[in-house]
C-alpha cells in the first residue's frame, strides 16, 4: 500500500470514529435544539466520508443505530438513520452510494425530504428531492432485464408517525444512472386500487411483524383491525392479530394474498424497531 493509500485510510477512519462520537452525542442529547445540532455536525462528517471511493468497501457498523445495508448484487449500499424528537416524531436522513460505470466513479446521493403527512403517500411517486422519511431495514433485489441500465428493488421500512401511531410499509425504489424514484405501479390488491407501496399504519403500542421469505419469494405481515368496530378508519387505533397476509410475486407483480402461512423459512432475527444501539469499543 502506498503513502496515499495509507493516508486516505487513516482519514477515513478517523470520520468513522468522529461519526460514532457525534451520533452517540446526538442520541444523547436532551432537547430538540442540541439533537438538531449534533445530528448536523454528523451530517457535515458523513457527507465528507462517503466522498471517499474507499468508503464503499468500509463498514460503518460502529455508528451507533443506523442502517447500513448492500443490496444484494452488491449495486448499492444505502445509509440511514432517524432523529427521535421531543414530541413522538422523527426526522430522517439516507444516503445512496453506487458505482456509475460510465463515470468511473462512485456518486452518492443524499435523499431531500420534501413531502409530508400521510394522505395520498400509497400512491404518489416520490424522488430523491421529494422524500417522504423513513428507516429502511431490508432490501429485497428484484431480477433484472439483461443490459438494463434500469435496477429495482423492494424495500422494507418503518417509519415513527407520532405518539399515536407507527408505519411500515413496502416499497418500491428504481434506480437509473440520473434519477431515484420511489414507488411503481407492480401491486395487485383489488381493495387497493392504483397503489404504488403498501403502508401499514397501526397504534403506536402495537408491534407488527413485516418480512420478508426468500426461499417462498413472499412478503409477510399482520392483519390489521380497528380496537372497535366504530374506530374503522382511524389507524391509530388499529392493532395486530396472530393472523398474517401478505404479497406473493407472479407474473411481473405483487399479488395480494389475504391469509399467509407464518412459518417462516427465512429465521433471521424478527425486525420490531429501528436498530438497538451497538456495543462501542
Amino acid at each position: 500500500m502506498c503513502i496515499r493509500d495509507r493516508d486516505q485510510d487513516l482519514s477515513l477512519r478517523t470520520k468513522i470514529e468522529q461519526l460514532v462520537q457525534l451520533r452517540q452525542a446526538t442520541l444523547d442529547a436532551p432537547n430538540d435544539a442540541s439533537r438538531i445540532d449534533a445530528n448536523s455536525e454528523f451530517l457535515k462528517v458523513m457527507r465528507a466520508a462517503l466522498a471517499d471511493d474507499k468508503s464503499f468497501k468500509t463498514s460503518f457498523d460502529t455508528i451507533p443505530q443506523i442502517a447500513d445495508l448492500k443490496s444484494k448484487d452488491k449495486f448499492f449500499r444505502l445509509i440511514n438513520w432517524n432523529v427521535p424528537m421531543d414530541d413522538g416524531t422523527h426526522r430522517y436522513h439516507c444516503f445512496i452510494q453506487n458505482y456509475d460505470r460510465k463515470l468511473k466513479q462512485y456518486v452518492v446521493r443524499e435523499l431531500k425530504r420534501g413531502y409530508r403527512g400521510i394522505e395520498g403517500e400509497e400512491r404518489k411517486i416520490f424522488s430523491d428531492r421529494d422524500w417522504y422519511g423513513a428507516l429502511y431495514y431490508q432490501i429485497i433485489t428484484a431480477k433484472m432485464k439483461r443490459n438494463s441500465r434500469k435496477r429495482t428493488y423492494m424495500l422494507l421500512g418503518w417509519d415513527g408517525h407520532d405518539e399515536f401511531s407507527t408505519i411500515k410499509f413496502v416499497d418500491v425504489m428504481i434506480i437509473t444512472p440520473k434519477s431515484i424514484r420511489f414507488g411503481d405501479d407492480i401491486f395487485n390488491w383489488p381493495e387497493r386500487k392504483n397503489v404504488r407501496r403498501i403502508i401499514l399504519q397501526y397504534k403506536s403500542s402495537a408491534v407488527v411483524s413485516l418480512k420478508y421469505d426468500q426461499k417462498k419469494n413472499e412478503i409477510v405481515f399482520n392483519q390489521l383491525v380497528p380496537l372497535e368496530p366504530d374506530l374503522e378508519g382511524l389507524p391509530e387505533f388499529y392493532v395486530p392479530l396472530l393472523e398474517f397476509e401478505g404479497l406473493t410475486w407472479k407474473r411481473g407483480k405483487w399479488f395480494h394474498v389475504k391469509e399467509m402461512d407464518m412459518r417462516m423459512n427465512d429465521k433471521k432475527k424478527e425486525y420490531i424497531n429501528p436498530p438497538l444501539p451497538q456495543k462501542l469499543d
